[in-house]
């Protein structure tokens, strides 16, 4: 649950104003909004928000006029990012969160035994110094465990110097801006197979890919670069209620399989240690079964057998 300091309770304050929030090329949606902080950074426009729709979970944080999290609902994406990759790994011990200046990938990959470091490679120091500010629960504490490694800069920089090092981690999390602005770079083939480089034995990336039903030029495209770099693309899909629709996200590797692997046993010991609000042994198979009518975007359009799991 979140600190006290996290929601802002002020029954004197104005009424709440329209947020919107673009969701694709041609529609939007919006919120009713109590503004909080805003600032704008050399890098970007940064805003909090407390969301009434939301009730006491209800404070949000928007990066140049786009949704990222939410106190109630972070923990989706999140949790839908981060588990089923490392459940499936079993034994992930270096994990880099690409983004994530909010804490939230990392504080999940730290809920994890084996996990022994977690790097964020964070662009905008504001980010960070917003949330631990204003939404301290979203971090849940990630950034003061030893075993995190707050990097501030270019996540192109950091993988280029990681690959000149011989470094490997074994599990990749984009937890990245949209893949239609700055970030566009950072979802293309060229710079996922610099990311399969960094990958040791097993290894695996996470990423989202947007929404499905308004971005499927875009979601498609990258499930295409994906699959150009990776022997496994696995698609997933979730309901994300600050984004106002269904959600896709993948995963990708040369080995793991993180739709069918059996990872019913391990999600369960993670659970009694800490419990999960969304992703669960019961929900696993659901949130990789693709809606039908999505086949054509989310669905795999290489020749059968391209991909073998090994």
């Amino acid at each position: 649950m979140p600190a006290k300091r996290d929601i802002t309770e002020d029954p004197s304050r104005a009424a709440p104003r329209p947020c919107t929030a673009p969701l694709g090329r041609w529609a939007g949606y919006t919120f009713a909004a109590h503004p909080v902080f805003a600032t704008t950074s050399p890098h970007q426009h940064i805003e909090v928000v407390d969301l009434p729709a939301f009730g006491a979970l209800g404070r949000a944080y928007r990066l140049d006029g786009r949704f990222m999290a939410s106190l109630a609902d972070a923990h989706i994406c999140h949790e839908c990012m981060v588990h089923p990759l490392l459940l499936a790994h079993g034994t992930a011990r270096r994990v880099l969160v690409l983004g994530g200046g909010d804490g939230g990938s990392a504080h999940e990959a730290l809920r994890h035994a084996s996990v022994r470091e977690v790097v964020v490679a964070e662009l905008d120091p504001q980010v960070p110094a917003t949330i631990l500010q204003y939404m301290p629960a979203l971090a849940g504490g990630a950034f003061d465990d030893p075993r995190t490694t707050l990097v501030i800069g270019d996540a192109r920089d950091l993988v280029d110097a990681a690959l000149a090092r011989g470094e490997s981690f074994d599990a990749v999390i984009f937890d990245l801006t949209d893949a239609d602005g700055d970030a566009a770079t950072l979802h293309d083939a060229r710079f996922f197979a610099k990311c399969r480089a960094l990958l040791g034995p097993r290894g695996g990336v996470a990423l989202q890919l947007g929404a499905p039903w308004f971005e499927a030029d875009q979601v498609a495209r990258m499930l295409d670069a994906l699959r150009s770099v990776f022997s496994v693309v696995q698609p997933m899909t979730t309901y994300v209620p600050l984004y106002g629709t269904l959600w896709a996200l993948a995963f990708a590797s040369d080995s793991l399989d993180v739709r069918g692997g059996n990872v019913s046993a391990a999600t369960q010991a993670l659970s009694l240690r800490h419990p999960l609000r969304h992703y669960s042994t019961d929900r696993h198979a659901a949130l990789f079964d693709i809606p039908p009518e999505l086949t054509d975007v989310l669905g795999d359009r290489q020749t059968p057998g391209d991909n073998q799991i090994t």
